[in-house]
């Protein structure tokens, strides 16, 4: 029995540390770019052997991100139709709204697609490509987060994480409509 209380722990372990890293590399994309359009993340169609898969509907992953970023003033909104970031920064001294809202979609095994579809800083209307070429200008993101402003989208390379203990995250089902979230986790 207390082998069983432990996989669970482990599994909820690995599920939480998976998503911090979704949830950090969505907004560091927000106040980051990555320096060639050329990165575009390659299908790869092949299958891995699974050690376990973590699951969750869209508030317990909502739920999981908020607890996990609150430490910088961001909070996250999953609809049927949206993952959005909200945050907020002062300029010149007054608090301006900032959101983010994207759809998640499931590239391929290992890449998520980000398709922006919106970018509201305030309530100025600035057009969502010249943003994220901003962001692709003047920042510098990891090497798994790679943003195109051309089709208003950034992608997340799950094959170029480097966690500890873990070999490889593939997406098996990814819906958000649905309500469905699905990791597969092998370890080293």
């Amino acid at each position: 029995m207390e082998n069983k209380h432990w996989i669970n722990h482990k599994a909820w372990f690995f599920a939480f540390i998976t998503l911090i890293i979704l949830i950090l590399l969505a907004l560091v994309y927000v106040f980051i770019s990555i320096s060639n359009d050329d990165q575009y993340p390659h299908s790869k169609n092949e299958q891995i052997n699974k050690d376990f898969t973590i699951s969750f509907n869209n508030a317990e992953l909502e739920s999981l991100m908020n607890a996990s970023i609150a430490q910088y003033d961001i909070q996250t909104n999953i609809t049927k139709k949206a993952l959005s970031f909200d945050t907020h920064t002062k300029i010149l001294g007054k608090e301006i709204p900032i959101k983010l809202k994207t759809k998640p979609v499931k590239l391929n095994n290992d890449t998520i697609k980000f398709d922006i579809q919106a970018i509201d800083i305030g309530k100025l209307n600035i057009s969502n490509p010249f943003i994220l070429s901003q962001i692709k200008k003047h920042s510098d993101l990891p090497p798994y987060i790679h943003v195109n402003p051309k089709d208003e989208s950034f992608y997340l390379s799950l094959d170029q994480l480097d966690i500890d203990n873990v070999e490889s995250i593939q997406i098996q089902t990814l819906d958000i409509s649905a309500k469905k979230w699905y990791f597969d986790i092998k370890l080293k």
